[in-house]
């Protein structure tokens, strides 16, 4: 699967950029930037458990957590898991925030 960039990211380059899961032997080896290693999370019952309790330990002590892993590890998942921590600062704001 190759993702093009400058599609999905509204990138405005002098160049075409790609991102490829696998196969990059089919790739010509100049063109390649950077390699990385990914890995998706192995979802358990303990962990499925452990994502039910989030409102035990998030918004605790002035601490909130937010990642992809509170949902299936995709990055929507990180962004609905931040956008929920917004929510509840929201919630508690008493004063607005000044910078």
């Amino acid at each position: 699967m190759t993702y093009h960039l400058n599609r999905l990211q509204s990138l405005r380059a002098d160049r075409e950029f790609c991102v490829t899961l696998n196969r990059t032997e089919a790739i010509d080896p100049q063109q390649i930037i950077c390699k990385t290693r990914y890995a998706h999370p192995v979802y358990t019952p303990g962990g499925v458990a452990a994502q039910a309790r989030h409102q035990e330990i998030s918004g605790h002590n002035r601490t909130h957590y937010c990642g992809a892993y509170w949902g299936w590890g995709f990055h929507e998942d990180g962004l609905s898991s931040a956008q929920r921590v917004v929510g509840e600062l929201s919630l508690q704001r008493t004063e607005p925030v000044r910078i």
